[in-house]
């Protein structure tokens, strides 16, 4: 039944993205109204199938595809829950729905590796799920810098093409990168505290090297979202500092893990 909902989610998305991209393009304010329905009924079922899974089960068996769907709601959410706003983000789900829709697709029809929840293993399953959620959202919010990126290169050389026409507006872009980079930044910092206090001996455990990289990335994305604050960075500084943060990460994540399995023939062990 889950992956049937994940699956049904799915095609509300990609029905709402073809609408959005059609009333962006043809600037129609009933189109847009009727992709903003259609998502928001994809919300509901999709935090529908997030419920039977998280909850429902006593001991549920999560998976990195689990947690990232986590984030490909919480991408979803974001832009929507601005639609009845003046200054909505919403036409930035022309980037968010579609990568919803193929995370949801290959939750629903790939068997990915598990680990149970247990009572005893709760503070490390925090600093795990946190951790990969942390992740998911800041990658995410990677893929609209780029976005920003692109179209401030494109408007800068006068380049109005049909993708900078139907792209959502650099504005809109921006203000949800930041939003992205601010929830991101909340839960890498539970993820952080909860591994400094649930794992017992970082160095004996190989996590020193990951643990300092994503400290880095932190204090990155900290000097990102005080420099919007108080300076109100914008475009090329935010889009780099960004995208060196989610670099760290990557290395922190993924770099370390290699170096340890396939160079030192080692492993972590929490």
């Amino acid at each position: 039944m889950h992956d049937k909902i994940l699956l049904i989610t799915a095609g509300c998305y990609l029905a709402a993205v073809v609408l959005l991209y059609l009333a962006v393009a043809e600037r129609s304010s009933s189109k847009r109204i009727l992709a903003a329905s259609i998502t928001l009924l994809g919300v509901l079922l999709h935090t529908w199938a997030e419920t039977q899974h998280w909850l429902m089960p006593v001991s549920p068996q999560v998976s990195l595809l689990n947690v990232l769907s986590l984030c490909a709601l919480v991408t979803v959410v974001i832009p929507l829950s601005t639609f009845p706003l003046r200054n909505s983000l919403f036409d930035a789900s022309l980037v968010a729905l579609p990568l919803s829709v193929v995370i949801l697709v290959a939750e629903g029809i790939i068997s990915a590796p598990t680990m149970e929840i247990t009572k005893n293993t709760t503070g490390i399953t925090v600093h795990i799920i946190t951790s990969i959620i942390a992740f998911g959202v800041l990658s995410i919010a990677g893929v609209y810098a780029v976005f920003v990126n692109l179209i401030d290169q494109l408007l800068r050389r006068h380049s109005l093409n049909k993708l900078v026409q139907t792209l959502p507006a650099l504005d809109t872009l921006e203000a949800l990168l930041f939003h992205l980079v601010k929830a991101g930044f909340a839960v890498l910092t539970i993820s952080l505290v909860t591994g400094l206090i649930f794992v017992n001996d970082l160095f004996g455990q190989h996590l020193a090297h990951k643990t300092f990289l994503s400290i880095f990335a932190w204090l990155i994305f900290a000097l990102v979202l005080w420099g919007r604050w108080k300076r109100g960075w914008r475009g090329r500084v935010a889009v780099r500092l960004t995208l060196s943060g989610i670099a760290l990460l990557l290395l922190a994540y993924f770099g370390s893990k290699l170096i340890l399995e396939v160079i030192l023939q080692r492993s972590w062990h929490i």
